[in-house]
């Protein structure tokens, strides 16, 4: 029997607008109402958050931490199915309810990044979401490495088969995009990745050889993905004509635009633009490139993404309110409709709106690094960090529900 539950007593954005008192009220099944009140809607079950922030659980469109956590260090491998529990668990804590695996096709370039490990990754993903085995909303997002070619036809053959949510494109041939010199990518390469320097230059040629077959190859994969209904990004577009050249391909978003120009014309092409949390936590991009904070205040950006530190996430809408001339609704918009928006899922991800799903976390804003205090995805609450939150329960949250994702 499903039991309804309602969170109030605190301030609630539900995705466009900041109210500054509210409740929602909740089951396995969606959102039942929302309702401008400091008092408990009749419910099952009522919890006073006790002034916390009740938002939509954050939607992260990119990051690769599945791989730091396979492949801590340089050649330490751990089992991938333990390293994807570890990692749901996180996530949980951190407040993201779906979470998009970026998983590199891309001949064996960067760690782990080999097209037959990644279609195994994408596999174990799949199973784990499907078995309700974690805790949040597993999603895959396919990036597919301009140059590589082996790569192809196994993303095509996912595409085909329903098995990707989200599809990329990324170009790390020097010369361009994130590398501007040949130097800087031998650089990245025996920094990151302990490859000798003849290692490195020998995949430069193989990459220059492949290129121009590879973005044939992109357009018939964005063709794939547009007729499957699968959103298309593009990674570290660097000019208005890289722009130009992904718009043809019907890719909808830039991802890390490496400069303003380049960010001005995805603008001007009507495509989402999406930076990196990381880059605002910090302050700047680690390569130098264009800083998140200038997007973001002059209106270019509609969305943040954790790229590799899932952590970052819950930060940057806070760190924008105070560093930035954007308010706090705008802000928490950059980590939940924003993204949810494009992620296309159907259920109005990252809202709080009668009929969307439930997904749902609380927050300490108080402290400097703010924290999650609760995480709820379908209506179930999947982490809890304090138990005295939540006076007024009489069944334990863990027993509230056992609705799968």
């Amino acid at each position: 029997m499903k039991s309804d539950v309602c969170l109030y007593g605190g301030p609630l954005f539900d995705g466009r607008d900041l109210m500054p008192e509210a409740a929602v009220r909740f089951d396995a099944d969606g959102i039942i109402t929302v309702t401008p009140s400091a008092e408990p809607r009749q419910a099952a079950h009522a919890i006073d958050v006790r002034g916390h922030l009740i938002v939509p659980g954050l939607i992260d469109l990119h990051c690769d931490a599945i791989e730091k956590c396979i492949e801590m260090r340089p050649g330490a491998l751990f089992n991938a199915e333990f390293a994807l529990q570890a990692l749901d668990q996180r996530l949980a804590t951190c407040g993201i309810t779906t979470f998009c695996h970026a998983l590199s096709f891309a001949d064996n370039e960067l760690g782990l990044r080999a097209p037959e490990e990644a279609e195994a990754l994408v596999a174990l993903i799949r199973a784990f979401d499907r078995e309700s085995r974690g805790s949040i909303k597993h999603r895959v997002h396919a990036r597919f490495e301009i140059g590589s070619a082996r790569s192809a036809g196994i993303i095509e053959r996912l595409i085909d088969t329903g098995q990707v949510d989200l599809l990329s494109f990324m170009d790390h041939t020097p010369g361009q995009g994130q590398f501007k010199t040949l130097q800087s990518y031998i650089d990245f390469y025996r920094r990151s990745y302990e490859v000798p320097a003849d290692e490195v230059l020998a995949m430069v040629d193989r990459k220059k050889d492949n290129r121009p077959r590879a973005w044939e190859q992109a357009r018939k994969l964005a063709a794939s993905a547009h007729a499957a209904g699968i959103p298309i990004l593009s990674h570290d577009d660097d000019t208005p004509e890289k722009i130009a050249l992904i718009q043809r391909q019907n890719v909808g978003g830039s991802e890390f635009p490496i400069s303003m120009h380049a960010a001005q014309a995805a603008r001007d092409a009507g495509l989402h633009i999406f930076m990196g949390a990381p880059n605002l936590v910090r302050g700047t991009s680690t390569n130098g490139h264009l800083k998140a904070a200038d997007t973001v205040s002059q209106g270019l950006c509609q969305g943040l993404i954790s790229d590799y530190y899932p952590e970052c996430l819950l930060q940057t809408p806070f760190l924008a309110d105070a560093r930035l001339t954007v308010g706090l609704p705008q802000a928490l918009r950059l980590v939940t409709a924003g993204p949810g928006a494009f992620l296309q899922d159907g259920f109005a991800a990252g809202c709080l709106r009668p009929g969307a799903r439930a997904d749902i976390i609380v927050i300490d804003t108080r402290p400097r690094w703010k924290k999650v205090v609760q995480t709820w995805v379908n209506g179930r609450c999947v982490y809890r960090a304090e138990q005295g939150l939540a006076l007024g329960v009489e069944t334990p949250a863990t027993a509230m529900s056992s609705a799968g994702r």
